[in-house]
Parts: C-alpha cells; sequence; structure tokens
C-alpha cells in the first residue's frame, strides 16, 4: 500500500517516511509525484509515494577510506606564472579577442538560460490539480463490476502503477476509471499503454466471467480522442466527397477504427473499410458508390 509524503525536498520527504512509518530508509520504495521549484530554481516543494518493502535486503556495509598521511601526500607541480596579454597600441582590448564587456556577456548566457529554463519547468498555480484529479468515492459495485475492480489492481500493482481504480456500469459496459500519480503514463503515445490494459483485460475477462465490454479511461483521455478522431475523419471524408477518391487513414487500434466507423456510419455519401491484417489496420474512406460497384 502506497503512503503519501512531502517536505521541502526530496531527503526531507524521506525522512518523514521512516519517521512516520517506523522503518529504515533502505526498507523504502519511492516514486516522485511532485517537484516544486522555487523562484531561483531550488527546490521548495516534494510529494512522494512511498511503499514498505519488507523483504528487501540491508544493504552492504560502507568502509571508510584509508587514511592518507601527509608524507604519502602528492606534490602538486609548482604553479606557472601567469602569461602576460598583449594588448592594442591604445587601448586596453586584448590582441586578437574580445573586450571585458563581450566576455561578460557570454559569461552571463548560459546562466541566463539555465534561469528561463527552470522558469518554464516550475509548476505553477493550479498544476497540482491539473496532474493529479479527485478520485471519487467509489459508488455501489454488482459482483460483475468488482471482478473487474480487483483484475485491474492487480494489474496495476505488478505494474508498479500508483493508481486508484474506479468502476461504473451501463446496460453493456463496465467502465474503469483510474486516478493517480501515475495516470499520465497511461496517456502518453496517443494511449497506447491505457488500451494495452484494456485488450488484456477483455481478452481476460469478457466471455468467461463477464458478458459486458470493458472500457478503461482516465482523465476523460477517451472522449477527447474521440472527438478529435471523428473531426479527423469527417474533414477525410469531405475531401472524399469533392474528388471522388477514396483515402486511406494511417493505421490504427481496433478502438481507434471502431471510433471513425461510428462517426461515418450514417454519411449517405461516403462509408468506411478496414485495410490490412493484424492488430493494426487502416481505414479506407470511400464513396458508398464505388464501394457499391465493387
Amino acid at each position: 500500500m502506497a503512503h503519501r509524503f512531502e517536505g521541502r525536498n526530496l531527503e526531507e520527504a524521506l525522512t518523514n517516511a521512516t519517521q512516520t512509518l517506523g522503518v529504515d530508509r533502505w526498507q523504502l520504495t519511492h516514486h516522485i509525484l511532485l517537484e516544486k521549484r522555487g523562484f531561483l530554481g531550488g527546490m521548495k516543494r516534494v510529494v512522494i509515494d512511498v511503499e514498505v518493502n519488507a523483504d528487501a535486503a540491508p544493504p552492504p556495509p560502507v568502509f571508510a577510506p584509508p587514511v592518507v598521511t601527509e608524507s604519502a601526500r602528492p606534490v602538486p607541480p609548482p604553479a606557472r606564472a601567469p602569461r602576460e596579454v598583449g594588448r592594442q597600441r591604445g587601448g586596453d582590448r586584448p590582441r586578437g579577442g574580445r573586450g571585458p564587456r563581450q566576455h561578460d556577456e557570454l559569461r552571463s548566457r548560459p546562466r541566463r538560460a539555465r534561469r528561463e529554463r527552470e522558469d518554464a519547468d516550475e509548476l505553477q498555480t493550479g498544476d497540482f490539480e491539473k496532474f493529479f484529479e479527485a478520485t471519487p468515492e467509489q459508488t455501489a459495485e454488482s459482483e460483475l463490476a468488482q471482478s473487474v475492480h480487483t483484475w485491474c489492481e492487480q494489474v496495476l500493482a505488478l505494474a508498479k502503477f500508483s493508481l486508484d481504480v474506479r468502476t461504473i456500469e451501463n446496460e453493456t459496459q463496465v467502465i474503469v476509471r483510474l486516478y493517480g500519480g501515475d495516470a499520465r503514463k497511461l496517456v502518453e503515445n496517443h494511449g497506447e499503454l491505457l488500451d494495452a490494459i484494456q485488450v488484456l483485460a477483455n481478452k481476460a475477462l469478457v466471455g468467461r466471467r463477464i458478458e459486458k465490454e470493458i472500457e478503461l479511461d482516465c482523465g476523460q483521455f477517451k472522449d477527447k480522442r474521440a472527438e478529435e478522431l471523428a473531426e479527423r475523419a469527417r474533414e477525410v471524408a469531405e475531401r472524399v466527397r469533392r474528388g471522388g477518391r477514396e483515402e486511406l487513414l494511417p493505421a490504427m487500434t481496433p478502438i481507434e477504427r471502431r471510433i471513425v466507423h461510428l462517426a461515418l456510419h450514417e454519411d449517405a455519401e461516403v462509408t468506411t473499410e478496414s485495410r490490412g491484417e493484424g492488430f493494426y489496420k487502416r481505414v479506407a474512406i470511400v464513396p458508398r458508390a464505388a464501394s457499391t460497384e465493387s
């Protein structure tokens, strides 16, 4: 079970965890949820999730380095005398080089660039709520939804994800919504990981213990993606109507292909067809007349 702690830096957060849980540092496994920096780049707040690993092996003993006596210390070479910089006639500017003002400007550029990057990375007011959506209370679950809930928790725990599982149910689906600090990882790369877990859930449960389709979502990602795919399908369909020639969309997962099919299934002028083999296929948007003739 994960516990959440915070401090002004990572060391302070881990110290709070060891004191609260009454364990040694090497028994903790931590995951950083939030690093908030101050105006000048220093750490201001760190939030971590901590789990106690009771089976962790203690670290090997640390041996002190050998003491080096004065007689054994190497003698540094003599310092080289500074070389005088040649100067041009009638001025203080070094020959063949830049003036003092130019040197100061060049030295200050890396500091300015680093400060600008730190300011860009600094979390602003509201960022914590943006990344960590509040987890709602679980409503009453049917036996079917409870089995899906338990399966998802087991899979996420094996994958070392810190996420809370909540389920809702309708006539045809059990919808699993995920909340927590690791939700961002599931929707990276167009939600590939979220789709993969959903495919596993349907393969493992549907048709055996469950007769409803299982859908996973987090942060309303599926709704946003469905809107984007449907809008793109309608744009391509408009080009197909004007030109009278079919167009192929990029390879998509079964979930993405279904969104495109549903977006255009009532269109009177174009229709959709899946092309290819395997998990990833392409959707062709073709004029209905051409589809009927073939």
